[in-house]
């Protein structure tokens, strides 16, 4: 049973697309795995913007500066 934890920064996409993405992901599991769809977990997890880091500086001050 593959478990999926994909972490975005916030702000999240909206429910349609976490649907699209998810369906994405399950087929290729399935494709090339052989993975079960129903035993296939995607699990979205959001992450603030303010918690999150690259070289030392936060995803929000970063996305301030364009």
């Amino acid at each position: 049973m593959p478990f999926i934890n994909i972490k975005l920064t916030s702000p999240m996409p909206d429910t349609k697309l976490q649907d699209k993405i998810a369906k994405e992901i399950t087929d290729i599991m399935v494709k090339n795995l052989g993975k079960v769809p129903q035993r296939t977990v995607i699990c979205f997890e959001e992450v603030p913007a303010e918690g999150f880091y690259f070289g030392g500086e936060s995803v929000a001050e970063i996305r301030k500066k364009g």
